[in-house]
């Protein structure tokens, strides 16, 4: 009998260890595990370096209110799509170089536009105007338009969005009772490359319960040349490969914290469930993305409004390591700043609004805000010498951070 229970006791030891030896599936950020364990994350643990670079202010280059932090950083230059649709286009020092205004209705002019991309291979710039896209060199010359309302099959179908990639152009469509598809993946030529399902699961409660259709609106992102879609609510982010077949690279798992889509209330900004908002940003090695938290964030941000009425921020920012598979809640550095903590040279809290295909998480400070601060904290002497030469009304300050690999 003693020896059965021996045989026994080793078997299930053989059979703990096997499993605690199964490989970890880096796939899955596991967000519900990082509920009540957030942190001040400072900028040095997932960066190597920053850069303060003041962009060149003069009779030609004056960037106004920057539309919705369109900002890009491929090739060597700075691009700024400002409020009144000018892009403006800075070197790697901050020098201006060119700026591009092509308001009209013209053929190769755009009467609105809706989103701007860049070309990670060629720097070129494209527009999103009504139904069409619009291909400009560095220098402002008209390269092509791709008319992708001419495709009858994508007329009937909303575009928000869009990234190049590639030769090809994925479409970014809005989910409502009329279209199931998250998007399209197109050639210059208007040829119909790629439909990508939004999931059937989620889609008849979506169009169902329209309050719930801005928070479940597709989402898509890019790392170097792969697109990326987040599909709402669903748990996958999925990446269409060169040969147009599809991979989930990422699964969240949200667990006792996921909102069920039939219960409105679960999607009120006070409740304690979690969802993504706003843009995701890939590097080599991290995510970076925020999630509204409500009541679970176990230090709440603080942020003050138009009318300097102080807040709480219902929102957390996080990253995820796509190399050991740690995801982290990030706590705020300070009342009013989000991100991480500047802890090479004193400036303020870091969160990107873009990051390269070269591995560099770029974001800027007004002129204001910058000189703001060197004024009420302990800087760098290097910090404080650029903010000594700014005035108020010049252009703003490019932030770039080298990430670690």
């Amino acid at each position: 009998m003693k020896k059965l229970i021996f045989i026994l006791i080793i078997a299930i030891t053989a059979c703990r260890n096997s499993s605690d030896n199964q490989p970890k599936d880096l796939r899955i950020i596991d967000v519900e595990g990082g509920v009540g364990k957030g942190r001040l994350v400072k900028l040095s643990e997932i960066a190597e370096s920053i850069e303060y670079i003041p962009l060149e202010t003069n009779s030609e280059a004056v960037v106004g209110k920057i539309f919705f932090e369109r900002i890009f950083y491929e090739k060597g230059f700075f691009y700024l799509m400002e409020q009144n649709r000018s892009i403006f286009i800075h070197d790697n020092d901050g020098k201006y170089f060119n700026k591009i205004n092509k308001l009209g209705r013209g053929p190769h002019e755009y009467d609105t536009t809706f989103d701007m991309d860049v070309d990670i291979i060629t720097g070129n710039i494209y527009v999103l105007a009504s139904n069409k896209i619009i291909e400009y060199s560095l220098d402002g010359d008209f390269k092509k338009v791709v008319n992708y309302k001419d495709n009858g099959f994508l007329s009937k179908h909303y575009i928000i969005g869009f990234i190049k990639s590639d030769l090809n152009y994925f479409l970014l469509s809005t989910i409502n009772d009329r279209s199931q598809y998250s998007g399209f993946l197109i050639d210059s030529s208007l040829r119909l490359l790629l439909s990508v399902e939004y999931p059937g699961e989620d889609y008849e409660k979506v169009t169902t319960y329209s309050a719930l259709l801005s928070i479940m609106d597709p989402m898509i992102f890019r790392h170097k040349n792969a697109v990326r879609i987040k599909n709402g609510y669903n748990k996958h982010i999925i990446s269409i490969n060169r040969d147009l077949s599809i991979d989930t690279v990422y699964i969240f798992s949200f667990g006792k914290y996921t909102a069920d889509l039939l219960n409105s209330s679960h999607f009120l900004s006070r409740s304690p469930y979690i969802w993504n908002r706003f843009e995701i940003f890939e590097s080599d090695q991290y995510l970076f993305m925020i999630f509204h938290v409500g009541p679970l964030a176990d230090k709440p941000a603080k942020m003050i409004g138009m009318r300097g009425n102080q807040y709480d921020y219902q929102h957390d920012c996080s990253f995820f390591n796509k190399r050991t598979g740690e995801f982290q809640f990030i706590h705020q550095p300070e009342i009013n700043q989000l991100g991480f903590v500047e802890d090479f040279e004193g400036g303020p809290a870091v969160w990107p609004k873009y990051v390269s295909s070269d591995g560099y998480l770029i974001t800027y400070l007004y002129a204001h805000e910058f000189k703001a601060h060197a004024e009420t904290h302990e800087v760098s002497d290097k910090f404080k010498s650029i903010a000594d030469n700014l005035k108020d009304t010049d252009n703003p300050v490019i932030v770039r951070v080298k990430l670690k690999n």
